[in-house]
């Protein structure tokens, strides 16, 4: 169904539904710098010479000529060169069974065995990757390029003592590559403990001052501690990120937030996921405040509920042609442009500022005796780490009367309901969901939504609906560290595990306050009907 591009406040709500389904996921510019880089991890490069593991500035294999060594010209040789350039293109299968034909030729080639240890860990096959770092290590253990690539596979499996003793020993035999502090700091990040990840961090920018990664990642551990000013700056670097390019606009200025915006139009520019252009939207009517008229470009998805946004002149699909406008900044820059500070945050947070489209409203049925209306979300994207919560965890929630569950799930894992058998505790309400603007009207008619880390979570947030949110223990830098509730989110409770991979604990805490507040509206429901019958006696 064609579709209208360009959309102006005033105008009528265009009909017809969104062809694409809103998903219970986020976007993939969070995931962790040095990883999972089109061709190879970043920092894990398998040199033919040296093997140096991590050589500086590259994010693919070395292509550097390996040194005449006694496989050169051989059947072996070739082999392995066929492998590299499969690995270099990233045909990583083809790769992996290439390096294992050379390695069952000759197994004492630890180069090898690195290559294929970053192949396998580009596959997520972290098992037989540690495997391959260990034969390397054997074969060669005085290699620091090695332990850190090791060090690298231990963090994604979680065995995080394990990686810091790796990277350790990385940083003992040459601490002297930007990749080895860098590395070292991401096993810090990833336990949340950002003071000591940010000296890694340093460590790796004494070294190159413009170390995109180590910058990034120093940028989002400041956020995660609340320091806003330096925080915001540094989140600019997102714009040298391989993977978020900003295309360039010709023609007009950028604004940097000192230029007068009085009769000016301003383009607010679209980028990342659905979640950070939910999250980033509250900053919208404060530009607002400033500009003649604004231009907010977004993905089709969004735009029924970006639309509601108080400031908000124009609307114009991402990737379609751009009205005229006086200046541009990405969405995403305004709290640097505009001095955001904690203070300022919670200002702009502390109402609403999302609201279901007009003419959108849900119609339920909830059984008899319902008082309370729970919308879940418990899967999403598995990249860059899988947030989801198995939704058998969940179902003793559904074991009392009175409260009453619907699915917004709107992707495969809507066949966990049927899976499960639990199609008569969970309202599927997926085939009803087309955009953003659907979900904000059914979350309206919820009273609570119990969600993983997801743009919904976002949704409900800057709805204003309550919302209990499930994290992992590796915290996203919005959520920031050991806090129930966010500064963003002020109908937002945050329930955090407190081990890799452990729902048990945090689903525990939520289920007794789910209980709470089960009870709690019994009672009050209770009060109401007897209010109601005794008056009618009177």
């Amino acid at each position: 169904m064609a579709k209208s591009r360009t959309i102006t406040k005033s105008r009528a709500t265009k009909k017809g539904r969104k062809t694409m389904a809103v998903s219970g996921v986020k976007s993939p510019v969070t995931k962790p710098a040095g990883d999972d880089s089109p061709k190879l991890p970043k920092g894990e490069i398998g040199a033919l010479d040296q093997m140096r593991g991590d050589e500086p500035g590259s994010a693919r294999l070395s292509s550097r000529p390996a040194p005449d060594i006694a496989v050169n010209r051989s059947d072996k040789s070739e082999l392995f060169a066929r492998a590299l350039e499969a690995h270099q293109a990233g045909r990583i299968d083809e790769a992996i069974a290439l390096y294992g034909a050379v390695l069952r030729q000759n197994p004492d080639q630890p180069d090898v065995w690195n290559n294929l240890g970053v192949a396998l860990r580009r596959s997520k096959r972290h098992d037989a990757s540690l495997v391959a770092y260990r034969r390397a290590a054997e074969l060669r253990p005085g290699n620091a390029g090695l332990w850190s690539n090791m060090g690298n596979c231990l963090r994604e499996m979680m065995r995080f003592e394990e990686a810091t003793a790796a990277h350790d020993k990385a940083l003992e035999l040459d601490a002297s590559i930007k990749s080895h502090p860098f590395n070292a700091g991401l096993v810090f990040r990833d336990t949340n403990r950002f003071e000591q990840a940010i000296r890694h961090f340093d460590a790796a920018l004494a070294i190159d001052p413009d170390y995109v990664d180590a910058n990034w990642d120093k940028a989002l551990a400041l956020l995660a501690m609340g320091q806003y000013e330096a925080g915001w700056a540094g989140y600019e670097t997102r714009r040298k990120l391989a993977d978020n390019p900003i295309r360039p606009l010709e023609g007009a200025p950028e604004w940097d937030g000192k230029a007068d915006l009085r009769g000016k139009r301003l383009l607010l520019r679209a980028e990342q996921g659905f979640g950070d252009m939910i999250q980033f939207a509250r900053f919208v009517p404060m530009v607002g405040k400033k500009a003649a008229h604004i231009i907010l470009e977004c993905r089709s998805e969004l735009i029924p509920v970006m639309r509601t946004i108080a400031g908000v002149g124009t609307i114009v699909e991402k990737g379609a042609k751009l009205p005229p406008f006086d200046l541009h900044v990405p969405l995403l820059s305004l709290p640097h442009v505009m001095k955001i500070n904690e203070a300022e945050l919670h200002r702009a947070s502390a109402e609403p500022y999302l609201s279901a489209p007009k003419g959108k409203q849900a119609r339920l049925s909830p059984p008899p005796g319902t008082v309370l209306k729970v919308g879940l979300i418990w899967a999403g994207k598995l990249n860059p780490r899988d947030r989801s919560c198995p939704l058998e965890k969940l179902m003793p929630l559904m074991a009392q009367k009175g409260a009453c569950f619907y699915s917004f799930q709107v992707d495969e894992r809507r066949g966990d309901i049927a899976k499960l058998g639990a199609n008569a505790l969970i309202t599927d309400m997926g085939e009803h969901i087309h955009d953003f603007g659907d979900s904000a009207a059914l979350m309206k008619a919820m009273d609570l939504i119990i969600t993983i880390d997801s743009a919904p979570a976002h949704l409900a947030g800057a709805l204003g609906v309550p919302v209990w949110m499930l994290q992992l223990y590796t915290t996203d830098w919005r959520w920031m560290v050991g806090r129930a509730d966010s500064p963003w989110y002020p109908t937002m409770r945050i329930y955090r595990q407190e081990a890799p991979g452990d729902w048990a604990t945090p689903i525990e805490h939520l289920a007794r306050d789910f209980d709470v507040l089960l009870q709690a509206r019994i009672r009050k429901n209770r009060k109401m009907h007897d209010t109601k019958v005794f008056g009618s006696k009177e």
